[in-house]
C-alpha cells in the first residue's frame, strides 16, 4: 500500500478509493473521511481534465460537479486539496489543471489519500477489499493480521467489519467469525465458499504452476487456454474453471474456434456489476485480437503491429485493409454492437462503434492490465450501480416534477457552452 502501513500498489489504493467512495456516497455515514475526499478530489480531477479549455470557468466546474454528485458547498475543499497536491490552479476566471494526465489519476488518488494521513481503519477497509478480491477469505482468517497490521483495537477491528459490511466495501456471507468476504464482481455469492474452499486445499505443485500462469496472463493479460491449461494441468484447469478464476472467451472462424483466457480482476476489481456487459464486450474484443496476433497465418493478415494497429483503431476508430481476418475474426462483437465491417473497393473496414471497450481491449492486449481504464469508468456514472424497483420509481415520478426539468435544461446548458 501506498505509505508505510502497508504494501499494495498505489495503483490499487487509487482504484479501491474511488470504489468506496461510490459506496459511501450511497451510505448514511460520516466515516471514512480521508477515504471520501480522495476518492472525490480524483474523480473531480478527472472531470475537470477531460475539458478541451485549459481554464474552465467556475459555474462549469460546479455543474461537472454535480454530475458527480459533489455539492456546491463541498467544491472549494475538494478544490483546495488539488490545489494542495499541485493538480490544480484555481482563480477568478475559474481552474486550471497543471499537467494532469487520466493514466496517473488512480496515483494521484493514492497521494491525496496519504497526504491526509488517515487512521489505520482507512488503510485496512482497503486492505480488506483488495484481499477479498484475490480470494474469498474468512473473517477469522485475516482479523489478527489486520488488527497487527493497523494497530487496531478490538473495538476498531469490529468497527472494520461491520462498516465495511454495512457500507459495501466488501461482499460477505456467513456469520460470525466465519463470516466469508469476497468481491463480488469476482466471486458469486453463491460460489464464494466454495472457491475458498478450492484455494485452500491446492498442493505446493499447484500453487507454483498457478503462480506462473498468473504472472503470465498479468504480462500478457491474454492467451490461448490451451498455454494456460497446460501449465496448470487439466485437473487444476478445471477446478478453477468452474469457480471462475479464469474466464474463457471463444474466438471461431474459418479455422474453428479458439478459447482465450482472461483473469477476471484485470477488468472488473473496482467496477460494479451494472458494467458487466462492456467488460463483457472488452474481453471479446481482447481475445479476438490476440488470436489475430499469435494464431492468425500471414496470409489472412495477422497482427504484427499490435501497437501500431490499436493506435490506429482508436485514434481514427476504424482500420482498413484486404486481410480476411477484418471480415471474420469479428463477427461475434458485430453482433454485439461493438464493431461494424463493411467491405468498400478500399477494402474491408473495421470501424469502432464502442470506443471505451476498445481502450479497455487495448489495455488489457497490451499491458496486460485494464484496470486504470475500468475503474475510469465508474467515475462520473452515478448509474452503474444497482438500482431496486422502489428506486426507479421513484426517479420516475421526478421526472415530472416541472423544477426538476427546469433543474435539467439549466445543467445541459451550462455543460453545453464552449
Amino acid at each position: 500500500m501506498a505509505g508505510e502501513n502497508g504494501k499494495l500498489a498505489k495503483g490499487v489504493v487509487g482504484g479501491w478509493l474511488l470504489h468506496h467512495d461510490q459506496k459511501l456516497l450511497n451510505s448514511k455515514t460520516v466515516e471514512f473521511e480521508n477515504i471520501a475526499t480522495a476518492g472525490r478530489s480524483a474523480r473531480l480531477l478527472s472531470a475537470i481534465s477531460k475539458e478541451d479549455r485549459w481554464t474552465v470557468d467556475n459555474e462549469r466546474v460546479v455543474e461537472l460537479g454535480r454530475q458527480l454528485g459533489i455539492r456546491k458547498h463541498e467544491l472549494p475543499g475538494l478544490l483546495n486539496v488539488l490545489a494542495s497536491e499541485g493538480l490544480v490552479q484555481t482563480g477568478d476566471d475559474g481552474v486550471s489543471v497543471l499537467g494532469v494526465t487520466q493514466a496517473r489519476l488512480l496515483d494521484h488518488a493514492a497521494s491525496i489519500f496519504d497526504a491526509h494521513e488517515p487512521a489505520g481503519i482507512e488503510y485496512a477497509a482497503i486492505d480488506l477489499a483488495e484481499r477479498g478480491s484475490t480470494s474469498p477469505l474468512r473473517q477469522a482468517d485475516c482479523a489478527e493480521e489486520l488488527g497487527d497490521t493497523y494497530n487496531l483495537s478490538r473495538d476498531e477491528l469490529q468497527d472494520l467489519f461491520t462498516q465495511s459490511e454495512h457500507i459495501g466495501f466488501v461482499d460477505y456471507e456467513g456469520k460470525g467469525h466465519d463470516r466469508l468476504y469476497f468481491n463480488g464482481s469476482l466471486f458469486k455469492r453463491d460460489h464464494a465458499d466454495k472457491a475458498r474452499r478450492i484455494l485452500d486445499t491446492l498442493t505446493a505443485p499447484e500453487r507454483s504452476n498457478l503462480l506462473e500462469a498468473d504472472e503470465r496472463l498479468r504480462a500478457s493479460g491474454c492467451l490461448p487456454a490451451a498455454s494456460v491449461r497446460k501449465i496448470v494441468g487439466d485437473s487444476l484447469w478445471s477446478k478453477l474453471h468452474q469457480i471462475g478464476y479464469f474466464e474463457v472467451s471463444i474466438v471461431s472462424n474459418e479455422y474453428g474456434s479458439t478459447e482465450f483466457v482472461t483473469k477476471p480482476e484485470a477488468l472488473t476489481k473496482f467496477v460494479p456489476s451494472g458494467l458487466a456487459d462492456m467488460l463483457d464486450d472488452a474481453k471479446a474484443l481482447s481475445s479476438s485480437l490476440t488470436f489475430g496476433i499469435l494464431a492468425s497465418p500471414d496470409e489472412r493478415g495477422r497482427i504484427r503491429s499490435p501497437e501500431v494497429l490499436m493506435d490506429a483503431f482508436l485514434r481514427r476508430g476504424y482500420v482498413e485493409g484486404w486481410a480476411n481476418a477484418i471480415k471474420r475474426d469479428y463477427t461475434a462483437l458485430e453482433r454485439k454492437g461493438v464493431v461494424q465491417v463493411s467491405t468498400s473497393s478500399s477494402g474491408h473496414k473495421l470501424t469502432l462503434l464502442k470506443p471505451e471497450v476498445g481502450k479497455m481491449a487495448s489495455e488489457l492486449v497490451l499491458k496486460g492490465n485494464a484496470a486504470n481504464i475500468a475503474a475510469e469508468l465508474i467515475i462520473g456514472d452515478r448509474t452503474t450501480d444497482f438500482a431496486g424497483p422502489e428506486l426507479a420509481r421513484t426517479e420516475e415520478r421526478r421526472k415530472d416534477v416541472p423544477e426538476a426539468k427546469a433543474a435539467a435544461a439549466r445543467s445541459l446548458n451550462i455543460l453545453r457552452k464552449r
